[in-house]
């Protein structure tokens, strides 16, 4: 039964994926002579595209908190896997931040600069301070980004304290930090949303699944005004606090 969701599913996310290629290209064409319309075509697209993947993966999701968000905030998040991609995009209007890796990827990648995706290559400092200025150009453009200042996956069991550098963006925009907490709720341990030691094997096994459940809890925003250690170190607590609670 796993094999035939998973072929069903990847005949149908073929079919997605051809769509959503054309409308990301038909809005850049579009909208090539006014960039802040096309950001909000994507935006509204990527929402939609997160919520059909979210239904043919059968991901099923609960909201606490209030997911209404002021434009323009900086939304960070705890990194288990994929998933966490199609749910935070299904839940909010936003552009995320992804590992340059994935610029590289076949495939994937198009949809990624369809998509305004900023991509991160944390190794080299230089251009961390050209990320920070690119996210703090969509925040003042009263635009969402959405990232995981974890930088890197974990099994779903805690949660590691976060790289502050990228929240020197929401200090430079004044906007606020929204702390947003994912919970997966399987009999597996780990999750089968966790990336693993093998990318494919992690998409192979989340094809088969059934269903997935998970719980997004949005916390309370961290308003401006702070420096970005304090940020980092706020927002960590937070997220930390909900997930310990929600495993203990």
């Amino acid at each position: 039964m796993g094999y035939f969701f998973a072929v069903i599913r990847i005949g149908l996310y073929a079919l997605v994926f051809g769509v959503f290629v054309v409308i990301g290209a038909f809005g850049h064409v579009l909208f090539f002579m006014s960039p802040p319309r096309l950001l909000k075509w994507i935006a509204f697209f990527a929402q939609v595209w997160a919520r059909v993947t979210c239904l043919i993966l059968n991901i099923q999701v609960q909201i606490e908190g209030n997911a209404s968000i002021k434009p323009g905030s900086l939304i960070v998040a705890n990194h288990v896997g994929s998933p966490d991609i199609f749910i935070l995009g299904a839940t909010f209007k936003g552009f995320f931040v992804s590992k340059a890796e994935i610029s590289d990827w076949p495939l994937f990648s198009w949809l990624a600069r369809l998509g305004k995706t900023v991509f991160a290559n944390r190794s080299k400092r230089h251009q961390v301070k050209a990320l920070i200025g690119e996210i703090k150009q969509r925040l003042n453009s009263d635009q969402c980004v959405i990232l995981f200042p974890e930088a890197q996956a974990t099994d779903g069991t805690d949660v590691v304290p976060f790289k502050s550098a990228i929240f020197e963006s929401a200090v430079l925009a004044s906007r606020p930090v929204v702390p947003v907490e994912i919970c997966y709720h399987d009999d597996h341990q780990p999750t089968i949303a966790y990336y693993g030691d093998s990318f494919i094997s992690h998409i192979v096994t989340l094809l088969k699944a059934p269903r997935l459940l998970a719980t997004v809890t949005v916390l309370p925003e961290i308003s401006v005004g702070d420096d970005r250690q304090t940020l980092s170190s706020k927002s960590y607590k937070a997220i930390h606090d909900k997930h310990m609670s929600n495993n203990g």
